[in-house]
């Protein structure tokens, strides 16, 4: 199962740029035949020809999970995502400000979800606040790599 990163969408990459220094506006997971991701709720799209492929970034996922496994996260998981989470996420740069951590109204973001779901599969990583996809970013791609792309797509 590879991580997939895309770039590219405005307003979304500049918004993000502006909230996280990436331009990773949104993650999840690819088997190259099926895309799994968190857009309000989880779902699952078909791959081929969903993102152009200059505005993604595939990686191997750091631990190994299953389609199977995420279809059955897809029958099982009643996470959703609304407006006032996206709001509160968007000042995730005064909420740093002030040395608060970025929180949400109790949905959950695609990057949440991913980290959830590489953690439910043995990813050892914790975060202290809701991860962004940069986050997942900087840890699956490396700080060399993931700082290449920020601000570049």
């Amino acid at each position: 199962m590879k991580i997939v990163f895309v770039y590219g969408k405005q307003p979304s990459s500049t918004l993000t740029m502006l909230a996280t220094g990436s331009t990773c506006y949104h993650v999840g997971f690819t088997n190259g035949f099926h895309f799994w991701d968190m857009n309000l709720i989880r779902r699952r799209r078909l791959w081929e020809g969903l993102y152009p492929e200059s505005n993604v970034i595939l990686k191997d996922a750091p631990v190994e999970i299953t389609a199977e496994y995420l279809d059955w996260k897809l029958d099982t998981d009643d996470s959703r995502y609304g407006l006032l989470d996206y709001l509160l996420f968007a000042l995730r740069p005064l909420y740093h400000l002030f040395g608060q951590s970025t929180r949400n109204m109790g949905g959950k973001i695609c990057s949440e979800l991913v980290a959830d779901d590489l953690k439910a599969n043995g990813w050892l990583v914790e975060f202290e606040e809701v991860p962004a996809p940069a986050d997942i970013e900087l840890l699956v791609l490396g700080v060399k790599d993931a700082i290449k792309t920020w601000g570049k797509r």
